[in-house]
C-alpha cells in the first residue's frame, strides 16, 4: 500500500455511490476495534429501534466475565471494576451500583438469552457507533478513540461559524466514533458540507454519467489508448485478482485506474464505504440534518476524464505496477495517511499537500483547482446574514499545502483556529 499513493489520491468518493445504493440488502453486523463479532446461527435483531445481542457471545467478546442466575433468570457480568446486572423481561438494570432504565428488556429466544447492545458495551467501556449505509455496528474502546486526533479547524465571522475537518476516504474498521470535538461539531451543525453527498446519487444516475464520460464511443477500446505493455499489466492484473482480462476494455484509463485501486485498497482492509465523509453524512441523515455537497458528482468525474491521455496511462500503471517508476506524487501509502490523520500531524500534511513533488497537472487538477472553488464556497457560508454554523468535510489533502482551503481562507482575512 506504501507504493500507490498516488492513484488512491485521485479516486475521491466515486466508488462508494454505488456500494452505498443496495445498502439495505445487508445483515446487520457488529465490529468490535475493527473486528467483525461472530454470533453464529443466532444473529443480532432490532425491536422498536432497539439492538438485541446474543448474551454471552457480546459479554465475552467485550472482556466480561459472565454470570447467570437460572432461578431468578438474571445476567451478572463483572470486568476491571465494571459491573452490571440484567434480568429477563425488566427494563431495570444495574451499572456500577446505579439503577438504569433499558430501553429494551433482555430476552430468550430458543434457549437463547438477548440483551440491548448499546448497554452492554457503553457499560464495559465502549463508544457505539451506528453505520447506517453498512448497517453496521461499530464499537470502539474509549481509549482508542482519543488517538482518532483527525484535522479540525474552526473560523467564526459575522456570527456564523465553520468547522472545517479534513477526511479520510478510505478508513479500516474501528475508526469511530471519532474525537468529541469532532462528533460535537456535527451535533452543533445546522448543515454538512460534503464535497458530494452520495447518499442522495442513485446508481442509475452514476451509471448514466460514466457512460457519457467512462467509455469509449467512438469504436476503440483500452488497448488503443495505452501501450501494449500497459495493456498486458492490466490483463494481468485482473486476471490475478480473478477478473476476466477483457473487463474493462470499453473504459477510459482513469476509470480502470480507480477500480483498481479499490481492487487493492479492499484487499488491504479499506473501504471507502465507510469512509469519514460517509460516516458523517449517515449521522447527518439520522438526525435528519441538511447536506450541502460543495462539488457536483459530474465535477468530480469530469475531473478526472479532462486528465490528459499521458497522465491517466501513467496513473494506471503505477497502480496496477508500483515498481514502474516515475513520480506523481509525494510516495506515501494509505497506512502513512491514516497514521498522519490520527496524529493529526499538521506539518506533514502542509508539505505532502504542497506542489513540491507533484507532477505539475495532477496536483492543479487534483487539488489547486478544486481547493480555490471550496474555498470561495466555504467564505459565502461565513458571509451570510443569518448566523448558521456548518460543519465541511473535505479530503484532507484539500485543506493545507501552499494553495490549500485554510491558507486559502486565511489570506482572505480569515482567522483559523486549529482544534
Amino acid at each position: 500500500m506504501k507504493k500507490i499513493s498516488a492513484s488512491v489520491l485521485s479516486l475521491f468518493l466515486l466508488t462508494s455511490g454505488l456500494s452505498s445504493v443496495h445498502a439495505a440488502d445487508k445483515a446487520l453486523s457488529v465490529w468490535q476495534n475493527g473486528e467483525q463479532i461472530q454470533f453464529n446461527k443466532s444473529a443480532p435483531i432490532v425491536e422498536k429501534g432497539v439492538t438485541l445481542v446474543p448474551m454471552r457471545t457480546i459479554l465475552e467478546k467485550l472482556g466480561v466475565t459472565v454470570k447467570w442466575d437460572e432461578k431468578t433468570r438474571t445476567v451478572s457480568g463483572a470486568k476491571d471494576g465494571v459491573s452490571l446486572s440484567l434480568q429477563i423481561g425488566s427494563t431495570s438494570a444495574t451499572a456500577n451500583g446505579k439503577t438504569v432504565k433499558l430501553e429494551a428488556a433482555p430476552k430468550q429466544i430458543h434457549n437463547v438469552t438477548y440483551v440491548p447492545l448499546r448497554f452492554v458495551a457503553e457499560t464495559a467501556g465502549y463508544q457505539v457507533a451506528y453505520h447506517s449505509s453498512q448497517r453496521q455496528i461499530i464499537l470502539t474502546a474509549k481509549q482508542q478513540t482519543a488517538e482518532n486526533r483527525g484535522f479540525l479547524w474552526k473560523i467564526e465571522h459575522k456570527g456564523n461559524t465553520v468547522y472545517l475537518l479534513g477526511s479520510l476516504h478510505y478508513v479500516m474498521e474501528g475508526m469511530y466514533p471519532l474525537r468529541p470535538e469532532i462528533e460535537n461539531a456535527l451535533k452543533a451543525a445546522d448543515y454538512l458540507g460534503v464535497e458530494v453527498d452520495l447518499s442522495k446519487v442513485t446508481a442509475e444516475q452514476y451509471q448514466t454519467l460514466l457512460l457519457d464520460l467512462a467509455v469509449y464511443k467512438d469504436g476503440t477500446t483500452l488497448k488503443d489508448h495505452i501501450s501494449a505493455e500497459t495493456y498486458k499489466k492490466v490483463a494481468a492484473f485482473l486476471k490475478a485478482n480473478g477478473l476476466p482480462e477483457n473487463s474493462f476494455d470499453s473504459f477510459k484509463p482513469w476509470f480502470v485506474q480507480q477500480n483498481a485501486v479499490g481492487i487493492i485498497a479492499g484487499k488491504e482492509g479499506y473501504q471507502s464505504e465507510t469512509g469519514i465523509d460517509q460516516y458523517l453524512i449517515d449521522k447527518a441523515n439520522n438526525a435528519k440534518k441538511p447536506i450541502i455537497s460543495l462539488e457536483t458528482i459530474e465535477s468530480q468525474i469530469a475531473t478526472n476524464d479532462n486528465y490528459s491521455d499521458a497522465l491517466q496511462e501513467k496513473l494506471l500503471l503505477q497502480t496496477i505496477d508500483p515498481t514502474a517508476g516515475g513520480t506523481l506524487a509525494p510516495n506515501m501509502g494509505l497506512d502513512d495517511l491514516t497514521k498522519m490523520w490520527k496524529t493529526g500531524d499538521v506539518n506533514a500534511l502542509h508539505q505532502y499537500s504542497s506542489p513540491s513533488g507533484w507532477d505539475p497537472e495532477y496536483h492543479k487538477a487534483l487539488l489547486t483547482d478544486r481547493n480555490a472553488e471550496m474555498a470561495d464556497k466555504i467564505e459565502g457560508y461565513l458571509n451570510g446574514d443569518k448566523k448558521e454554523t456548518y460543519l465541511v468535510v473535505l479530503g484532507m489533502l484539500h485543506m493545507l499545502g501552499d494553495e490549500g482551503v485554510v491558507p486559502l481562507l486565511e489570506k482572505e482575512g480569515f482567522k483559523v483556529t486549529k482544534l
